[in-house]
């Protein structure tokens, strides 16, 4: 089965371990993956990665488990799963703040229509004022992107932030290993300097998703320019784009909606 959560991927599992602590164990022929949640300190079991239905899995945990522990609820379940395991008795609720949005990838690529005048005007706006070209990120690339990570902290205070500060480390942790993780990176340099930058993974046969996108924010219509250049220069392959989750932060769930996703992954959290 193609993964649809944004979460499973191994970039993603690997560079934030560090604050959103991963163990692995092995149930038969099952990978159980259990995550820590940094935004609130709740441990979660992904959905179990392998052949054996869902329903069965669960129900050799409830049999397996050592009396008084409690098990983890289960995070990142579609509709399906989660109606499955209601039957069987399981307490279910929607997670909408951790809903990932997908877009085809044709229209942030291209950015045609009324609804995406606004975009364009960032876009032209852009490209108006400053010398713009894009570059595929490769060894020669990845020092500036750490540079201006760096820079974006200074001036966000990352330090005092824990989600912040979490990002930041996940940032540095993918360009440390960028050759090995199999990432697509792109970057956008303005009048000969890099200044955004964004990294993709393959998550499935037709979606990739991006896990992080930066750009300096005092120039207007960058980040605009940086999204539809990396989805025209490395995404065309991908049907789709998942942009991962809003967190529930009021401001990003705007930006996200402004793109016009094409549908929502829809995730369900099931108490066992």
């Amino acid at each position: 089965m193609q993964p649809q959560i944004s979460e499973l991927t191994f970039t993603n599992l690997f560079v934030w371990n560090s604050s959103e602590t991963v163990q692995l164990s092995r149930l038969d022929e099952t990978v159980l993956l259990q995550r820590r949640r940094l935004r609130d300190d709740k441990t979660f079991l992904l959905p179990p990665l392998g052949k054996q239905p869902l329903t069965s899995v669960v129900k050799t945990l409830r049999k397996t488990n050592m009396r008084n522990y409690h098990l983890p609820p289960l995070y990142g379940l579609t509709f399906e799963e989660s109606r499955q395991l209601s039957i069987d008795g399981a307490k279910v609720e929607p997670d909408r703040d951790d809903w990932d949005y997908v877009y085809l990838t044709n229209d942030l690529a291209e950015l045609l229509g009324d609804k995406y005048h606004s975009k364009r005007n960032f876009v032209t706006r852009c490209l108006s004022k400053h010398t713009c070209r894009y570059a595929s990120i490769g060894p020669s690339e990845v020092n500036e992107c750490l540079q201006l990570q760096t820079q974006w902290c200074s001036l966000r205070n990352c330090s005092l932030v824990p989600g912040l500060e979490a990002e930041n480390t996940a940032i540095k942790t993918a360009f440390d290993n960028y050759a090995h993780l199999g990432v697509i990176g792109g970057a956008v340099y303005v009048d000969d300097k890099l200044e955004a930058f964004t990294l993709a993974e393959p998550l499935n046969d037709n979606t990739a998703v991006i896990h992080f996108e930066k750009a300096n924010f005092e120039i207007a219509g960058l980040y605009q320019v940086v999204n539809q250049w990396f989805c025209q220069k490395e995404l065309r392959n991908y049907k789709f784009v998942n942009r991962e989750q809003d967190l529930g932060l009021i401001g990003l769930r705007k930006a996200k909606e402004s793109y016009y996703p094409h549908h929502m992954v829809e995730k369900y959290v099931a108490q066992l």
